[in-house]
C-alpha cells in the first residue's frame, strides 16, 4: 500500500526556491501551495513544481486543511509570527535560519510547537553537510576524546546582501537584510548563525554560560551611504562563547573584510581534532588523515534538511537533527554576543 503523499506549502520565493527544490526531490512529497507577495513570481514557481494553489497571504495558505506542513523563508522578523500562525493552524513547520531575532520569540515558537504537538525544525543547513555528518560521527565515537575547543570563521569579500548581490537573484536580494528591525542582526545572524551552530553541534551542544563579543561596521558604510541604503547592521562579528563543561568556541564572520575569503570550522580534542571544510581528521602524534566522503562515510545516510524534516514528521520518534529547543539556545548566544558588543562586557547566560 502506497503511503499518502505529504503535502507541503512554501512561503517565500527568494531563498524559498531552494526549499521548493529540496522538497521536490523527496519521495512522497507534494508541493501543494506557494505563497509570496510577488504573485507573478509565486505563479512561476507553482508552474515549475506543479503546485495547485498560489497565495499572497500566508494566513490564508496556513488555513488550508489539505496542507500537512509549511516551509517559511521570509525576512527574519516575520519568522515568529508566521510560525505561530502556522502552528495554530495545525501545521508542522520548517523555518529558515535564524529561527527568529529575539530569545523571547524563539521560546514562544518552541512552546507553541509543543502545545500543538507539531514538529518545528530550523533549516540549519550546515548540520546536514556530508562533511559535518562525517566529523559528527567521529566525535560521537569518541575518536577526538574530550572536545574542548572549536573555532569557526567565514570571511567574505564584497558579500553584503543586497549591496553586492543582484536584486533579482536568489541570495540576499532584499534591502531588509540591511534593516535592523527586519533582520535583527547583520553578518552575525546571516552567516554567523551557521558557523557558530556548526561548531556547537559538533561539540555536542554543551550548555553556554557566558558570551563576549564585538560587532564592526566600517568597510562598506561609505558605499551604503553613497547609494542611499541603510547602514544599520554589522558587517563583522567576533566572539567567544564559554560552556558549562569548560569548553569554548571562537567565532568570526564577515560580509566584507580586507582578508582572504575563507570558510572554516575546526574542533580540538585531547585525543584528536578535525576540520570540516574540507573534512579532515587529526589523530596521534604525526598523522594527518584526509577523509574521503565517498569511502569513509561508514554507511551513514546522507540526509538533506528537507528529507529529514519529512522523515521526522512521518516518524515522530526519530531524533530531529535541528530541533527548536537547540535553536532557542542558539538565538540566546547570538543575542548575548550582540549585547556584549553594545555593553563592552561579558554577558552571563
Amino acid at each position: 500500500m502506497t503511503a499518502k503523499p505529504l503535502r507541503v506549502g512554501v512561503v517565500g520565493t527568494g531563498f524559498g526556491r531552494y526549499h521548493m527544490d529540496g522538497f521536490s526531490q523527496v519521495p512522497g512529497v507534494e508541493i501543494l501551495a506557494i505563497c509570496d507577495l510577488n504573485k507573478a513570481e509565486a505563479q512561476q514557481f507553482a508552474a515549475k513544481y506543479g503546485a495547485k494553489h498560489v497565495f499572497t497571504s500566508a494566513k490564508r495558505m496556513f488555513a488550508m486543511d489539505e496542507l500537512d506542513a509549511v516551509s517559511i523563508a521570509v525576512p527574519n522578523a516575520l519568522h515568529a509570527p508566521m510560525t505561530l500562525d502556522a502552528l495554530k493552524s495545525g501545521k508542522h513547520v520548517l523555518i529558515e535560519k535564524p529561527m527568529t531575532i529575539t530569545p523571547g520569540n524563539a521560546q514562544k515558537m518552541a512552546d507553541a510547537a509543543k502545545k500543538a504537538g507539531k514538529l518545528l525544525m530550523v533549516e540549519q543547513a550546515l548540520r546536514f553537510r556530508p562533511e559535518a555528518q562525517l566529523v559528527k560521527a567521529y566525535a560521537q565515537r569518541g575518536e577526538f576524546g574530550n572536545v574542548y575547543y572549536g573555532r569557526s570563521t567565514w570571511y567574505r569579500r564584497k558579500g553584503w546582501p543586497h549591496l553586492h548581490m543582484p536584486p533579482d537573484g536568489t541570495l540576499g536580494r532584499g534591502v531588509w537584510f540591511l534593516q535592523k528591525r527586519l533582520a535583527g542582526f547583520g553578518a552575525l545572524g546571516d552567516i554567523g548563525v551557521h558557523l557558530l551552530d556548526l561548531a556547537w553541534y559538533l561539540m555536542g551542544t554543551p550548555k553556554p554560560v557566558s558570551v563576549s563579543g564585538q560587532l564592526f561596521r566600517h568597510v562598506a558604510v561609505p558605499e551604503l551611504k553613497a547609494k542611499g541604503l541603510p547602514a544599520e547592521v554589522e558587517e563583522m562579528a567576533a566572539g567567544i562563547i564559554k560552556f558549562k563543561g569548560g569548553q569554548a568556541i571562537m567565532v568570526e564572520v564577515s560580509w566584507d573584510t580586507y582578508t582572504k575569503p575563507a570558510m572554516e570550522c575546526f574542533l580540538m580534542g585531547d585525543k584528536g581534532g578535525a576540520s570540516v571544510f574540507p573534512a579532515k581528521v587529526f589523530r596521534g602524534n604525526d598523522i594527518d588523515e584526509t577523509v574521503d566522503i565517498e569511502t569513509h562515510y561508514n554507511g551513514l545516510p546522507i540526509e538533506t534538511a528537507f528529507s529529514h524534516f519529512i522523515d521526522c514528521i512521518r516518524d515522530r520518534r526519530k531524533k530531529c537533527i535541528a530541533p527548536a529547543d537547540e535553536n532557542v539556545t542558539l538565538i540566546k548566544m547570538l543575542d548575548a554576543l550582540a549585547r556584549s558588543a553594545r555593553s563592552g562586557k561579558e554577558v552571563r547566560l
